[in-house]
């Protein structure tokens, strides 16, 4: 399993249509679900209505792909 792939910048000159929508965007924000694994007794804390064993993480990221915020949980 990749853990984390690089995100590549678009281009300012990009056909893509769906981009014209971030003209001046100053970043992002996001999160996502991470699989993890706790201790049998706290798993019921961190279960999802699919029934993983998951928790939260929610990032800003600059448009350069620096995250400026990062939290998790």
């Amino acid at each position: 399993d990749v853990l984390f792939n690089k995100a590549k910048p678009i281009t300012t000159n990009s056909i893509d249509p769906r981009w014209k929508w971030f003209k001046n965007c100053l970043g992002a924000l996001d999160r996502t679900h991470i699989k993890i694994k706790v201790p049998t007794i706290d798993e019921p804390k961190y279960r999802t209505i699919k029934g993983d064993i998951e928790t939260n993480m929610l990032g800003v990221c600059t448009p350069n792909m620096h995250f400026v915020y990062v939290l998790p949980g």
